[in-house]
């Protein structure tokens, strides 16, 4: 990153869990925008994988309409399309869930399960253990900004000699935070 940010920037994507958005532009110009910062062309191709984004994230009947109408579902779904819009070979997510309702999270699972089939790296940071569980193939944990376990669920299970269905106990097992201490009320 440090040495080529612009190629960097240039095959990686990023969803943030509190995205900036122009409200004041339609779902479509913000996309063009964002086309333009990736310096894609303004052309019948470019214009096809927005609408081709708008589709796949169930925004197409909006894509006309001022981002300041969106619900804070549609809006990530929207920052979303902009990650994907460069056609990137990794997009980092943070906390990708947060706030969408059942329905605008199993969109989102079933779109990242589709981008990692195509060969995208979905590198995903969560506090919600079960959507790592669920989507991820690998995963780390990270205690005071170190990694202290990797692998796949079942090799984390294995590390920690647990082998509950959930992967909330195996995360607290190695991380130290089994512990219960009673308040006096």
């Amino acid at each position: 990153i440090s040495k080529e940010p612009s190629a960097v920037k240039g095959c990686v994507g990023f969803i943030p869990d509190r995205p900036f958005l122009y409200e004041k532009l339609t779902g479509f110009e913000f996309l063009r925008f964002i086309a333009g910062l990736y310096n894609l062309d303004h052309s019948d191709a470019s214009d096809r994988r927005i609408v081709e984004l708008l589709e796949l994230f169930e925004l197409s009947h909006w894509g006309d309409e001022l981002i300041e109408s969106y619900s804070h579902g549609m809006k990530q779904r929207l920052v979303m399309c902009a990650a994907f819009l460069h056609r990137p070979r990794a997009v980092v997510v943070d906390e990708p869930m947060v706030g969408l309702d059942p329905r605008g999270a199993r969109l989102i699972k079933d779109v990242f399960r589709v981008m990692s089939r195509k060969g995208v790296a979905i590198m995903m940071s969560t506090h919600t253990l079960e959507v790592a569980q669920e989507m991820c193939d690998r995963i780390s944990i990270i205690q005071n900004g170190r990694i202290i376990a990797r692998g796949t669920v079942e090799e984390l299970r294995e590390l920690a000699g647990h082998d509950d269905a959930h992967l909330t106990p195996v995360f607290l097992k190695l991380t130290g935070g089994t512990a219960f201490q009673e308040i006096d009320v």
